[in-house]
């Protein structure tokens, strides 16, 4: 913070960092609510500095500052906590001594993780006119030199931004290792819950015989398992969380993900991170199949069979694309019965139409070729010797990724990540990897979630299409 606090001694404008602070009156709640307000955006946006008795111009407004110095940091962290629910520290309270003047200052902290205002920042102005500095379920950042509620952008920047820090943390942690002696070797304790990964190296770092040997390298052909990183970071753990719990708020009871699909694709590549809540899961299930055709098998592994027929039904009564090709995808790897039966039901209302919806051809064909392989290259639209390319990954054949849904997972992750870093190109990419991932166990629980997907639809008719 010290590069900070020498650039607010001779700013002459207020910026994304820098706020000013004309004057500030400790006993009044709505300056006080506008104040937090502008402390959760500068911590939202990686930190920075309010400084008062400052106008917008950078010239001194000649406020008393005894009161402002006089603020207890206690109490003052207790008002973020009242609209967040944050408990950390953030804001620190220093005097700044800029063009002659000894002026007060809060030198506020990046926030560990999203701060969301839980409650209302509402009081009353001189006037007895109710005002609102925030609203509930708000995320505010810093946009120029103004605190305002966050896009979908913001929310990708603030993401990037934990990566960074935790990549740094790393190497850090990593140049204080000693180079181990010539023969050494490197043997790794896992977890009995965690995936193994069974693998040579070069150093030993405990002395255990019988734990697992790991190589550590970036060709995942040379691996029997996989190792995600984002498993060693409790930070990431949170800040996915917050962000899923942040959407919670401004949905309002609506399965609906409001952060856009960039914020969508990142969770998924945290998919084993986020707490297993039923409503939770029901949500981004939700959003995947219904709204943005996006890879969610992992989902809806984790849901009762009536929760996932309850969106294939509506499709069904609904048909619309691209998201018909979901439905048709999942009937797939149900399996040959409820394929047929499916495309019988679209069969009866279609067959007779001079100009059918495009769907049910595809569909037609992909009826053709069950029992020809692995019902997971079927539903993936992909042959065994189809290659896919993710970034900074070799190039995959699928026939690998169905041997190794390990490999598939980590692939997934890495194109889910860069479709949320702004390359959207690699949406087919992730959706297809996702039935090498996770296909397996949509295969074994066919039975039931056919079942409940047929009761649910009984006699009803398929609907009109709607592209």
């Amino acid at each position: 913070m010290a590069d900070l606090i020498e650039r607010a001694r001779s700013a002459t404008r207020e910026s994304k960092q820098i706020e000013f602070k004309a004057k500030f009156d400790p006993a009044s709640s709505g300056e006080w609510c506008e104040i937090i307000k502008d402390i959760v955006a500068v911590a939202n946006s990686g930190g920075g500095i309010i400084l008062f008795g400052v106008n917008d111009d950078g010239s001194h407004s000649g406020i008393p500052s005894e009161p402002i110095r006089k603020i207890d940091l206690a109490d003052l962290s207790n008002k973020i906590t009242k609209y967040t629910g944050c408990a950390d520290p953030l804001v620190e309270i220093q005097e700044v001594e800029r063009r002659g003047h000894l002026l007060p200052a809060f030198i506020i902290q990046p926030a560990v993780s999203l701060l969301v205002f839980g409650i209302q920042g509402q009081y009353a102005d001189e006037a007895g006119k109710q005002k609102s500095a925030f609203a509930k379920g708000t995320i505010y950042f810093r946009h120029g030199a103004k605190s305002e509620p966050g896009t979908s952008e913001d929310l990708r920047s603030s993401f990037q931004r934990l990566i960074n820090q935790t990549r740094n943390s790393w190497l850090r942690q990593v140049r204080k290792v000693v180079r181990a002696p010539a023969g050494s070797e490197f043997v790794v304790q896992t977890p009995p819950d965690r995936p193994a990964v069974l693998r040579s190296g070069t150093v030993r770092a405990v002395d255990d015989p019988k734990a697992i040997r790991v190589t550590l390298t970036r060709d995942p052909s040379k691996g029997g398992g996989t190792y995600l990183h984002e498993e060693v970071s409790e930070g990431i753990f949170d800040e996915i969380n917050n962000v899923i719990d942040a959407n919670r708020v401004l949905a309002k009871g609506q399965a609906r993900f409001f952060l856009g699909f960039p914020v969508y694709y990142r969770v998924y590549a945290a998919r084993r991170l986020i707490k297993q809540e039923p409503d939770q899961i029901y949500l981004l299930y939700h959003a995947a199949a219904s709204e943005f055709y996006a890879p969610n098998l992992f989902w809806t592994l984790g849901m009762n069979a009536e929760a996932i027929a309850r969106d294939m039904v509506a499709l069904y009564l609904s048909p619309r694309s691209p998201q018909i090709h979901w439905l048709m995808r999942t009937a797939i790897l149900l399996g040959e019965e409820f394929s047929r039966w499916l495309y019988g039901r679209w069969d009866q209302k279609w067959h007779n139409y001079s100009q059918p919806p495009s769907f049910y051809f595809t569909f037609g064909k992909l009826i053709e070729n069950l029992g020809n392989g692995d019902l997971r290259l079927l539903a993936a639209r992909s042959t065994a010797s189809t290659r896919i390319s993710v970034p900074g990954q070799p190039e995959t054949a699928c026939a690998d990724l169905l041997e190794k849904p390990d490999l598939a997972e980590a692939l997934l992750s890495s194109a889910c990540t860069a479709i949320f870093e702004g390359n959207s190109q690699f949406r087919d990419a992730a959706r297809t990897i996702d039935y090498f991932a996770h296909g397996s166990g949509i295969i074994e629980r066919a039975k039931e979630i056919a079942g409940a997907t047929v009761a649910s639809i009984g006699d009803q008719r398929p609907g009109d299409y709607r592209d």
